[in-house]
């Protein structure tokens, strides 16, 4: 039990100081800090996997009931979402298709023998 309270405690006081973070001027959200600060954590050995096993196995499990909020603040805002749904389908549809061709074009030229790249890179150089 103790394994798991002291887990939560450290996922919820990475993500608080992130949004405190980003409270005092930080651009970023501070979701996305708090992830940056707890993978930085994580890399350099100041948390170690097993404080956070427990808790994050727990969340993970439970994680359909986190999207229940979300949900429904997605119901009360269905008007607006009406009004500006070609808006909103356009940008999904640009978007999705910007990211899988670059994910795309990434692939393929990371995928090619060394030599092929080198070739490549030399050739640029010049």
């Amino acid at each position: 039990m103790f394994d798991l309270l002291r887990g939560l405690a450290i996922i919820v006081a990475v993500s608080l100081a992130g949004g405190w973070l980003h409270a005092h001027g930080a651009p970023i959200p501070g979701g996305v800090l708090g992830l940056l600060l707890f993978y930085g954590a994580m890399v350099t050995g100041v948390l170690k996997l097993r404080w956070v096993d427990r808790a994050a196995n727990l969340l993970l499990r439970h994680m359909v009931l986190l999207f229940v909020p979300l949900t429904v603040g997605l119901i009360e805002i269905g008007p607006v979402l009406s009004r500006q749904a070609v808006a909103i389908v356009v940008s999904l549809i640009v978007s999705f298709l910007a990211v899988l061709l670059t994910t795309g074009l990434l692939a393929r030229w990371l995928l090619r023998p060394v030599e092929t790249r080198a070739t490549e890179t030399a050739e640029v150089s010049r």
